[in-house]
C-alpha cells in the first residue's frame, strides 16, 4: 500500500485542455470536437462525456465515450476513458463491470487513484460487500488533503457500515485498528437508536480507547447531532388498528408486538402514554379518530392499516402531528407533510431478489407467481429491478394458488410443451416408439418465485420433476412459514429466500416472549415484528430523514427512508438445507470454484 501511495504521489495529473472548463457545457466541447481531428478531437470528446456524466445524462455520456477512437488516444487519456467508463457502468447498475473496467493501479496519478478507489468502494457497496468498501475507504483516508474531502470520505465509510446487517455487525472484527474503531463507533450509534441516554458517555469511552483514530471531530459532532437533536420525544402515541372484524388477528399481532416493545423498553426517563383506537367501526372515519386522538393529547399516531384510508391520507396537504402508517398508499409520490409510511412491503423483497441475482451474475430469468393481484405486483417489481440491473426476463407464468398440480404453468415456463410436440412429430414421422426425455429451455439461468409456503412445498419438487432442479430459485419470505418444520420443508432444499432478522436469526428477550406468550400467533410472527419496530421507529423518524446513510436496525430489517418518506427494509438471505432455513452472509464475496466444480450444483 505504501509503495502504491508513493507511486501515485510521484505521478502528475494529465489534464486535458480546459479553457475555463468548468464554465463550459458538454455541447461546447462537442462543437469544438466537430471542428477538430486526431488526438485534440478525442480530448474534447472525453471532456464532453465527462460533463454529460456529471449532469446525469448517462446514456449520452456513454454514447460519446463509445465514439472515441482508441488509436487516437494516448496512454494518459486511456486512463481517463477507463475511469469514466467504470463510473458509467456503476451508474447503469453494473458494479462488477465497473470494477473490471478500472485501470491498473500503477497507471494512476494520485487524484485518479482516489477516484478509482471511490468507484471500487461504491461498486462493492452495490454488490453488498460492505466491509470491503470500508477497507478501501479507510486505506485512502490519509491521502485526502482537505477537511471537506475527509468529511465526505468518512460519510462514505459510515454509509457502508450502516448498511451491514445487525447480525454481522455484532460479530465483526478487524485486525486493522482504524477499521475496528469505526466498527465500535457504529455499534455505539446503533445502540443509541433504542436508548441514547448513555450515548455521550459511550462516545467519551470510545475516544479513550481509540485516541489515535483519524475520524474528524466534525464528523463525530455530526453523528451526535443526528442522534440527539433529531431524537423524537414521544409523549403520547395513538395506535389506530382494526380491533374487530376481518383484520382482527392481524391487528392483534401488531398490537402484541407494539406492547411487548413498550414493556421491554429500557429508555431512561418517562415512557410515552399509549392509547389504542379501533378503526373497524365503519361509522367512524380517519379524520374523526385523528381529531379525537389529538384532543386526547396524542403527539404521534401509528396506523392505520388499510390501504383505502392511507390512499386518502396521502392526498391531504398537511398533518398536524406525525402519522406512521402500517401500510402503503398505492401512489408512491405522497404530498402529505408529516406522513410516514411503513410496513412489510412485498415489492421490497422482489427488488432484493433481483439485486442478489444480479450480484451473483444471473442475467436471464423466468418468473413464476400466483395468478392474483399480489402475484402480478411482485412479478412487475422483480422484472423492473432486474432489467434496470441489465438482466432480461424471458418468460413469466402464473399458477392457480388454490390448485395442487403446478405441472401446466411449469411446463409453459420451461417450454416443455415444445419439446413434447417435437417428440410427437418425430414419432409420427418414424412411425415407431423412440426413447424420449423432455428438454427444457436453456436460455434462463434462474427462477424468481413468489408463493406461499404451502404452494412452494409443491412447486419445488415439480421444478425437479420437470428437469429444472439445477436452476437456482430466488424467492420472497412468503415461502417460509416462520417456524421450523423439517418434515414439511424438506422439499424446499436449495431454495434461496429473503426474510426478516426476526424470523431468521432473532435470539433476544422479545422473541422468547413471543414464543412463550403468543404461540397461537405464529402465523402472524412477522406482523408481531412489525409492531415492535413501529414502536421504536416512531421516535427515530427525524433521524431517518436527516442523512442518506441513516438506518434503523430493526426486527423487520435494516430500515431506511426514501425521499417520499416511505420506509423500506433491507432483509437477510437464507437457503433451505435439510428442511431448515440457514442464514447466508451475502456480504462476503463468494470464492470462485475450481474449474472442474464450476458447473456442479
Amino acid at each position: 500500500m505504501d509503495e502504491l501511495i508513493s507511486e501515485a504521489v510521484r505521478n502528475k495529473d494529465a489534464e486535458i485542455p480546459a479553457e475555463a472548463a468548468r464554465e463550459k457545457s458538454a455541447e461546447y466541447y462537442l462543437n469544438l470536437a466537430s471542428e477538430s481531428s486526431g488526438e485534440i478531437q478525442q480530448q474534447y470528446l472525453i471532456k464532453a462525456a465527462q460533463l454529460l456524466y456529471q449532469r446525469g445524462d448517462i446514456a449520452s455520456a456513454q454514447d460519446q465515450l463509445e465514439s472515441i477512437k482508441p488509436e487516437d488516444v494516448e496512454g494518459a487519456r486511456q486512463v481517463q476513458i477507463q475511469l469514466l467508463a467504470a463510473r458509467i457502468a456503476l451508474a447503469n447498475g453494473n458494479p462488477t463491470q465497473a470494477i473490471d473496467l478500472l485501470p491498473e493501479r500503477d497507471q494512476l496519478t494520485l487524484n485518479q487513484f482516489l477516484e478509482a478507489s471511490a468507484v471500487r468502494a461504491d461498486a462493492n457497496i452495490a454488490l453488498g460487500y460492505f466491509m470491503a468498501a470500508v477497507k478501501t475507504l479507510v486505506d485512502i483516508d490519509p491521502l485526502f488533503k482537505t477537511e471537506q474531502q475527509r468529511m465526505q470520505n468518512h460519510e462514505a465509510i459510515w454509509t457502508a457500515l450502516s448498511t451491514v446487517p445487525d447480525i454481522i455487525m455484532k460479530d465483526e472484527k478487524s485486525s486493522n485498528r482504524t477499521i475496528q474503531g469505526w466498527i465500535e463507533l457504529n455499534r455505539i450509534m446503533r445502540n443509541a437508536q433504542i436508548d441514547f441516554s448513555w450515548l455521550q458517555e459511550d462516545i467519551l469511552d470510545w475516544g479513550t480507547n481509540f485516541q489515535q483514530h483519524p475520524v474528524t471531530n466534525a464528523f463525530i459532532d455530526q453523528l451526535l447531532d443526528a442522534y440527539i437533536n433529531t431524537y423524537t420525544a414521544t409523549e403520547s402515541i395513538a395506535v389506530f388498528l382494526p380491533m374487530q372484524g376481518r383484520y382482527q388477528s392481524v391487528a392483534t399481532a401488531i398490537k402484541s408486538g407494539f406492547l411487548s416493545a413498550y414493556y421491554q423498553d429500557k429508555v431512561t426517563g418517562k415512557k410515552p402514554a399509549i392509547r389504542f383506537y379501533d378503526t373497524a367501526d365503519e361509522n367512524t372515519n380517519f379524520t374523526e379518530l385523528y381529531n379525537k386522538a389529538i384532543l386526547e393529547g396524542a403527539s404521534h399516531i401509528v396506523g392505520p392499516l388499510d390501504k383505502i384510508t392511507i390512499n386518502r391520507i396521502a392526498q391531504m396537504n398537511e398533518l398536524d402531528i406525525p402519522v406512521l402508517t402500517l401500510n402503503y398508499a398505492e401512489n408512491p409520490l405522497s404530498i402529505t407533510g408529516n406522513l410516514y409510511q411503513f410496513g412489510l412491503l412485498p415489492e421490497d423483497e422482489a427488488n432484493q431478489a433481483a439485486e442478489l441475482a444480479a450480484r451473483q451474475n444471473k442475467t436471464r430469468a423466468a418468473i413464476l407467481v400466483p395468478d392474483s393481484n399480489w402475484g402480478r405486483r411482485l412479478a412487475k417489481a422483480f422484472r423492473t429491478r432486474f432489467e434496470e440491473l441489465g438482466g432480461k426476463v424471458h418468460n413469466t407464468q402464473f399458477f392457480d394458488a388454490s390448485a395442487d398440480d403446478y405441472g401446466r404453468p411449469i411446463k409453459r415456463l420451461f417450454n416443455l410443451q415444445d419439446s413434447n410436440a417435437r417428440y410427437r412429430s418425430i414419432k409420427a414421422l418414424l412411425k415407431t416408439d423412440i426413447k424420449f426425455s423432455p428438454y427444457r429451455r436453456q436460455d434462463i439461468d434462474m427462477i424468481f418465485l413468489a408463493a406461499t409456503y404451502r404452494s412452494a412445498r409443491g412447486i419445488m419438487p415439480a421444478f425437479k420433476f420437470h428437469h429444472a432442479g439445477d436452476l437456482p430459485v430466488y424467492a420472497t419470505s412468503h415461502v417460509y412459514s416462520g417456524s421450523i418444520d423439517k418434515t414439511a420443508d424438506i422439499d424446499l432444499n436449495g431454495l434461496l429466500f429473503c426474510d426478516l432478522p426476526w424470523t431468521l436469526v432473532a435470539d433476544n428477550e422479545l422473541r422468547k416472549i413471543f414464543d412463550t406468550e403468543w404461540p397461537e400467533q405464529h402465523n402472524y410472527t412477522r406482523l408481531f415484528a412489525l409492531g415492535i419496530d413501529a414502536y421504536h421507529v416512531i421516535r427515530n423518524l427525524n433521524y431517518l430523514t436527516s442523512h442518506d446513510y441513516a438506518r434503523f436496525s430493526g426486527q423487520t430489517g435494516n430500515i431506511y427512508m426514501d425521499e417520499n418518506q416511505r420506509l423500506h427494509r433491507e432483509l437477510l438471505w437464507a437457503k433451505f438445507r435439510n428442511g431448515k432455513p440457514r442464514f447466508i452472509n451475502t456480504t462476503i464475496a463468494p470464492k470462485k470454484p475450481p474449474a472442474n466444480e464450476a458447473n456442479q450444483s
